[in-house]
């Protein structure tokens, strides 16, 4: 009998079938990093995120049952993936969290990662360490209390900063990221700088992206040499570069910061974005395969998956979908991006 889902039609096998050496896209970049969004649910309402249009999106359940998406997180590993980011929306409001890092982490030698609001990162972070997570990137956009609850509308900042401490304590690697908006936030940089200064930890700057009705604009766009710039004048020291490690550790620019075990980075998106050497995908909230952030048409594998659908039949439209990723998203050829999702449901 047929599967009861589409399936590509192709007399010769795809580019990406004939290819030996793990997973690679249609331009020959090995995709070894995935990304996943585990919930559209949050308990922030960031401006750079929600909608500004004061319409408020329904608060979907998880489309995706644990089982599920460790399924098809295994699809991904056995392709050549070999690094997972759960994200979200947040990801610590699902309480089985904990089962589905311990599903993946073993398909992937323990390089599960979490980007997380922190707020109920306290009380998690021990029992996320035990389930096999590695590390913890905290969305931390102010410093400063007034600044916290304007940004995330919600004043939560000491139950953050305490979420970021606990995850030091269980010995998770632990990052912050801070997403910088001209007229919101930028008198935030140097308070942030300072405080990965102070505690011997790494902040990164990321540019402000377009996501669907996240109020984007050109007047509240900074570009990563601006924010660097403001960091050194504001620091009174000079920073300095270290060399690209490695794909899978991110596209930021890391800089140390002197006489401290501090660094500052910059992810520049927008302003000279690393298409050219993008090496992620990234899977929805609904179990949807986006290949890339702002383009292409996503991929469903949840569906499939329900209907029965085989390991090699979830290969394969991943590997079809990968035949398929832009050399490079929109904005660079002075496109407008194509924004049918909110940042919630891509996970960024």
């Amino acid at each position: 009998m047929p599967p009861s889902f589409p399936m590509p039609m192709n007399s010769q096998p795809p580019r990406m079938l004939r290819l030996k050496d793990g997973l690679k896209d249609g331009l020959g970049r090995a995709i070894t990093y995935l990304r996943i969004s585990v919930t559209e649910q949050c308990n922030l309402a960031c401006v750079y995120c929600k909608p500004r249009t004061g319409a408020q999106e329904r608060a979907e359940p998880p489309a995706m049952s644990r089982n599920e998406l460790v399924q098809i997180a295994q699809v991904f590993t056995s392709l050549g993936i070999r690094k997972v980011r759960l994200t979200g929306g947040e990801p610590l409001m699902r309480r089985d969290l904990e089962t589905i890092v311990a599903g993946i982490s073993p398909e992937v030698e323990g390089r599960v990662h979490l980007t997380t609001n922190g707020i109920h990162l306290a009380r998690r972070a021990r029992g996320l360490r035990d389930a096999g997570l590695c590390g913890v990137n905290v969305s931390l956009d102010a410093a400063e209390r007034g600044s916290f609850e304007r940004l995330t509308r919600k004043d939560g900042l000491s139950r953050v900063l305490a979420g970021i401490e606990a995850a030091r304590s269980a010995g998770l690697k632990t990052k912050l990221n801070a997403v910088v908006l001209k007229g919101w936030n930028e008198d935030q940089i140097v308070p942030l700088a300072r405080l990965a200064q102070t505690e011997g930890i790494q902040v990164r700057f990321i540019e402000f992206m377009p996501y669907q009705d996240n109020g984007w604009g050109r007047d509240q766009f900074m570009p990563a040499g601006e924010i660097l710039r403001i960091a050194q004048e504001g620091l009174g020291t000079s920073l300095e570069e270290e060399p690209v490690v490695g794909l899978e550790e991110g596209p930021a620019r890391i800089f140390k910061l002197a006489g401290s075990e501090g660094k500052v980075g910059v992810i520049s998106t927008l302003s000279a974005d690393f298409c050219d050497r993008c090496n992620r995908v990234r899977l929805t909230s609904r179990g949807e395969l986006k290949a890339c952030l702002f383009g292409n048409k996503p991929v469903d594998l949840l569906e499939p998956l329900r209907n029965h659908a085989s390991h090699e039949d979830l290969a394969r439209l991943v590997r079809q979908a990968l035949t398929e990723k832009l050399d490079c998203h929109p904005m660079r050829r002075g496109e407008a991006p194509v924004l049918s999702s909110g940042m919630w449901q891509v996970g960024g």
